[in-house]
């Protein structure tokens, strides 16, 4: 994986792009899609036009681009990117100056972007942003990102530009770092308040806050009486399967494994697992974390590039009592066959939309 800004800069000049929108940049560990598509929501409630850049997709590559709060089609988001074809730019990279370049083409007011990977040297990052959006920040891609909370929040904090407001909710040593790097840079911080939660789960309470927050900063008054009702699939995404209760969530970090067993807590019992994780993760931490919450966890990969190997997983999961299965559809049927009162289906975004898909079509 290769980081850096000159390439898209370098890109982005030789197509003419020039910025002709105001923009919010959001980064964090956990919660940037859902914040971004809130933001949206709360700007369209107040009248501006808004495009809105999400990463990573489900299921189709247009998911990634909406103006308006809607996807625009695979085969335009694929013409926009052939034209960056010419050009030195990881995939990703290509995919962001393509949205890039729609947004400039469209001219919405607002574009709320999200970051891809850190902040700093994120492909996004090549925006001039008036408003940064940093969600909670936790241990994660530490190969790319640095080992500690410290140094991923510098990396995340790095979306921070010179005069811009910074929205966050952080506490402890990443806020400490977050504010030292917005005071280096004349950036004013304001810490979002919790506001009335309908959506149930705390996080998403958060998204929403964090989203509020954004745009009363601009100085556009949200409407207190609206909350926007779309939630991102795979987001607490609440599911039928064979007549059982399923909770469908994306969350890979520890930070959300914690926040989606508060919420499992509340339910009744008996609770099944079904989690799948790529190698990368902390799969180890959060199986011995369940702390008795679940009768029983089933345990697999899917496929990807980064998927682990059934033997591997296997070591990796001996000690914590978990059943090793071959795939998330395996896992669940297994989960189905014990007729459990809900199941909870974690671990992996990618994963998430793998079994949504093989499932729920």
């Amino acid at each position: 994986m290769s980081f850096g800004l000159e390439r898209m800069r370098k890109a982005l000049a030789g197509e003419g792009f020039k910025q002709n929108f105001r923009c919010v940049l959001i980064a964090g560990s956990t919660g940037k899609s859902q914040t971004a598509v809130f933001t949206e929501s709360l700007l369209m409630r107040s009248g501006f036009s808004v495009g809105t850049y999400l990463s990573p997709h489900l299921e189709r590559i247009g998911e990634r681009v909406r103006l308006n709060g809607r996807e625009i089609s695979d085969s335009l988001y694929y013409s926009r990117m052939r034209r960056f074809q010419k050009y030195p730019l990881t995939y990703f990279e290509k995919l962001t100056a393509a949205a890039f370049m729609y947004f400039m083409e469209k001219k919405p007011q607002w574009a709320v972007v999200e970051v891809g990977l850190g902040g700093r040297l994120d492909a996004t990052n090549v925006l001039k942003n008036e408003i940064a959006v940093i969600t909670g920040i936790c241990r994660e891609h530490t190969e790319y990102l640095g080992s500690s909370v410290e140094k991923i929040a510098r990396e995340k904090a790095g979306i921070i530009k010179k005069g811009s407001l910074v929205i966050t909710r952080c506490d402890g040593a990443a806020a400490d770092v977050i504010k030292t790097i917005a005071a280096q840079r004349n950036a004013s911080v304001i810490n979002a308040a919790m506001m009335k939660n309908p959506y149930g789960p705390a996080f998403l309470g958060e998204n929403y806050s964090l989203a509020a927050s954004a745009v009363k900063s601009a100085g556009i008054e949200p409407d207190k009486g609206y909350f926007p009702e779309y939630i991102l699939p795979a987001r607490f995404e609440r599911k039928k399967y064979k007549g059982i209760d399923v909770i469908l969530d994306g969350g890979h970090t520890l930070d959300a494994w914690r926040a989606v067993k508060s919420e499992i807590k509340k339910m009744p019992r008996p609770r099944v697992c079904v989690f799948y994780a790529l190698k990368d993760k902390k799969i180890e931490e959060m199986l011995s974390s369940s702390n008795g919450l679940f009768e029983k966890i089933f345990c697999s990969s899917f496929p990807h590039e980064r998927q682990i190997g059934r033997d591997e997983l296997m070591k990796r999961a001996r000690g914590t009592g978990v059943e090793i299965t071959s795939s998330p559809v395996e896992s669940l049927k297994k989960a189905a066959a014990l007729s459990p009162e809900v199941i909870l289906c974690f671990g992996s975004l990618i994963g998430s939309a793998y079994l949504r898909k093989k499932i729920w079509g």
